[in-house]
């Protein structure tokens, strides 16, 4: 009978020396911070939303109670549009908010703009709102409150109050004759812009409505606005000069995707010049890429800073990956030549020049574990063991590392990456188990190659040969 120590199973095999090798404790500490201020700002919307709904109840009574709940509210929206601290405030040039307190803001407009037309009959200005962005004025003020004067004139008409009907009517054809010189694209605000056209339809219905049963209906201000004259019930100069901003983003927006394109390409066609053993091209290309972001992109950003997100946030994690990958081959300085026995220097966000937000590295660095799949692929053929076992290492490496992390950064696609890693790392220890096979039967056993392996390194051999400038 065996003895109990020898009937006892063995320890796992070990593929990872060191798993504090990557380092995310400072990352993490950025996401942690930026995600108390998100939930901060989903507090301050809520209040916002609860505090709005008080004033639209005590506008139907009015006198001290709608004052009371009026003076609630202007305290919040101090905090939304006086404290910069808090993150809560976008720049001047259209910056995003946190979470969701744009569409507070909106509504907020749109309550103010209610009661400004009550009072003049008039549109509120846009300097009435000096922290408001200009999408959040014309959604609140001009779009919304056009859905509001529809509801109003059916409030006024069953009273059979026509003037303020036409009041109301007059108002929201000027805003739908002023709209129309903009160009809204297929985004939010054109989706609203629509409601606008169904909002002076339902008024112009209530007045035919009202004119059948006898009503008298004044044409006269009506008149006056499908004049010559400019309508003094909106401010014109203030929207011309709203619609020149906006289409100066739309210029810039179109400017910074084209030039994204050509930063991405060179920062993929860098990968792939690496897998094929180039390395003075790569450096190259990684060089044109960064003089693309530095050069070209960052002044638009800076510009508008609402084009952080997106296509520059895409050149970015590409740039991030196309370094990781030059580093962890040939090593923070450059100075491994040989790619058959790769530095495994893992770049942290510090050694980066350009300003990177925590999902632009952890993107990259997702991203990095499949060029070194591929690259173990390459190695494995070639019956290289030290360079699989390296590759296996540093994939398991960063999944040890992401799992650690207690919160990914919100809004973020990091989440659908972890599973590809995972399945990354099992397809590794596979390949390394096979190269084992394979050295314990003198070299004679071929070696199996996962299929979803093959199939990344044809797409790079593909990727490498679309990439080449020739």
């Amino acid at each position: 009978m065996s003895s109990s120590a020898s009937s006892l199973p063995a320890e796992p095999h070990r593929y990872l020396s060191l798993p504090d090798t990557l380092d995310l404790s400072d990352l993490e500490t950025k996401i942690n911070d930026a995600d108390e201020r998100r939930q901060s700002a989903y507090d301050l919307s809520r209040r916002i939303g609860v505090a709005l709904a008080k004033c639209k109840a005590a506008s139907e009574v009015g006198g001290d109670l709608q004052q009371a709940a009026d003076a609630e509210l202007n305290t919040l929206m101090a905090d939304v549009f006086g404290a910069t601290t808090s993150g809560n405030t976008p720049s001047s040039n259209g910056g995003a908010r946190k979470a969701n307190l744009s569409y507070k803001v909106e509504d907020y407009l749109r309550y103010k703009s209610y009661c400004h037309f009550l009072a003049t009959g008039k549109l509120i200005p846009s300097s009435t709102f000096p922290g408001a962005t200009d999408e959040e004025y014309l959604a609140g003020v001009c779009i919304g409150l056009a859905q509001d004067l529809s509801r109003y004139g059916v409030g006024r008409a069953t009273v059979r109050d026509a003037d303020s009907v036409s009041i109301a009517r007059d108002l929201v054809s000027d805003l739908m004759t002023y709209l129309l010189k903009f160009d809204f694209r297929n985004g939010p605000l054109r989706r609203k812009y629509d409601g606008v056209k169904y909002a002076l339809k339902s008024l112009e219905t209530v007045l035919y409505e009202l004119s059948v049963t006898g009503s008298e209906i004044d044409t006269k201000m009506k008149e006056s606005s499908e004049g010559n004259e400019i309508s003094s019930r909106i401010p014109n100069e203030e929207l011309e000069a709203l619609r020149l901003r906006m289409e100066r983003r739309d210029e810039l927006r179109e400017k910074l995707i084209k030039r994204c394109r050509d930063g991405q390409k060179a920062a993929k066609q860098s990968i792939f010049a690496l897998h094929r053993g180039d390395k003075a091209k790569s450096e190259k290309l990684i060089q044109e890429c960064e003089s693309c972001i530095t050069s070209d992109l960052n002044p638009i950003i800076e510009e508008e800073p609402s084009l952080r997100y997106g296509s520059f946030s895409n050149v970015l994690e590409e740039l991030v990956e196309a370094k990781l990958f030059y580093a962890w081959l040939h090593g923070k300085d450059g100075s491994t030549e040989e790619a058959s026995s790769p530095s495994g220097t893992i770049l942290s966000i510090s050694d980066f020049c350009i300003d990177l937000e925590p999902e632009d590295y952890l993107g990259g660095i997702c991203d990095l574990t499949g060029e070194v799949g591929r690259y173990a692929v390459q190695q494995g053929t070639s019956r290289n063991t030290k360079a699989v076992t390296l590759c296996l290492e540093t994939n398991l490496s960063i999944l040890v590392s992401l799992q650690g992390l207690s919160r990914f950064p919100s809004g973020g696609s990091l989440g659908k990456k972890m599973n590809p890693l995972r399945m990354s790392v099992e397809k590794l220890e596979r390949m390394l188990y096979e190269l084992s096979l394979v050295e314990a039967t003198g070299g004679t056993r071929k070696i199996v190659v996962d299929s979803g392996m093959k199939q990344q390194q044809q797409q790079g051999k593909d990727g490498a040969s679309e990439g080449d400038d020739d």
